[in-house]
């Protein structure tokens, strides 16, 4: 396990997506996205993505010249298509456009198809961090997908992650951000990586066979969806919500890396004064935490490890498992920069 500070190792990616060809905007956007996901612990989503989206973008699968299209555009709503620019970037943009246009109409709704966006919690986050609730939806690709539906055998959906931030006033705002899959693909590659099993219930083997071998997910396998039907329930929510966007039939899905994506700000302020509002929050938290816990157990809020674990990777470093520094390494020599050196290694 190698450590680095959070400076380092956005100064890397940013120097590795420029030498790629990415514009400064591409560069400075991906960067901040991936290393802020790893400094809150989300390994999965972080920077072990570099090597990936370095490649796409030298494979012509992302263009430096990359724009969104605006489809359509209301006083409370936008659609766009998202083109061969970087998701991250098409996405940062579109909950910005959500709260700029919650912040005149209380409410902003933009949907697009983009491609891969990373972690929802840092959008979500966003509103947030303006007062306002924030929610994100991914429709990961159902044609292919490796989710099965409850009681079936093969994959339906994708991961169809949801995140949803609401503001606090003295406490961290309240966020949710999962995978309606019982677990992230991502997060298995960190659990083979590490030779870590998986719990029971978790995946099935291509054979449709229950294992914990994580390894067996990337051998054709396929992930259960949380909570048996409710998580299968909600994954379809999320899959049809988007149906209107351009590319999404299923026809055409299997031909592109295009995923549907929603994002909605909404002002806690048209209801009632936001102070109130943040303070029944805030109550609603003390309450929560104010439960005794089981023995040997803790009750705390969604995202509070991941609170913590920002804390300390702040003073302390964030942590690269070595397989994936390789991986870095080995990207970073495709476009003749010696990663090592650059970290001071």
């Amino acid at each position: 396990m190698l450590l680095f500070k959070e400076e380092q190792l956005k100064k890397l990616s940013v120097k590795m997506f420029k030498v790629a060809g990415a514009s400064d905007e591409q560069a400075e956007t991906v960067s901040e996205i991936l290393v802020k996901t790893s400094l809150y612990g989300i390994d999965s989503h972080g920077v072990r993505a570099l090597p990936g989206h370095i490649r796409s973008l030298k494979s012509g699968r992302y263009s430096p010249d990359g724009k969104h299209t605006v489809l359509k555009d209301t006083l409370t709503t936008a659609l766009w298509e998202g083109n061969k620019q970087f998701g991250h970037v098409v996405a940062k943009k579109a909950m910005e456009t959500a709260i700029k246009k919650a912040e005149s109409y209380r409410m902003g709704w933009v949907s697009t198809v983009s491609q891969h966006i990373g972690a929802l919690f840092y959008y979500s986050m966003m509103a947030a961090e303006k007062d306002m609730i924030g929610i994100v939806s991914c429709r990961v690709g159902t044609v292919g997908g490796r989710t099965t539906p409850y009681g079936g055998a093969e994959g339906r959906f994708g991961t169809n992650p949801l995140s949803i931030s609401i503001p606090a006033n003295e406490e961290k705002p309240i966020l949710l951000d999962m995978a309606t899959s019982i677990v992230a693909s991502g997060h298995l590659a960190v659990m083979a990586a590490r030779g870590e099993s998986t719990p029971e219930g978790w995946i099935i083997d291509k054979d449709g066979n229950p294992t914990t071998n994580p390894s067996d997910y990337f051998k054709g396998g396929y992930m259960l969806p949380f909570g048996t039907y409710k998580g299968y329930s909600l994954s379809i929510i999320i899959a049809a919500l988007p149906m209107f966007l351009p590319g999404l039939s299923l026809e055409n899905e299997s031909k592109t890396y295009m995923w549907g994506h929603t994002f909605m700000a909404l002002d806690p302020a048209g209801f009632m004064p936001l102070q109130d509002y943040k303070n029944r929050t805030d109550a609603l938290i003390r309450y929560i935490k104010s439960c005794p816990p089981l023995p040997g157990r803790q009750v705390q809020m969604p995202f509070e490890r991941e609170y913590k674990r920002k804390e300390q990777r702040s003073k302390e470093g964030i942590p690269v498992d070595e397989p994936f520094w390789d991986n870095i390494v080995k990207a970073a020599a495709e476009i003749g920069i010696d990663a090592n050196k650059e970290m001071g290694r």
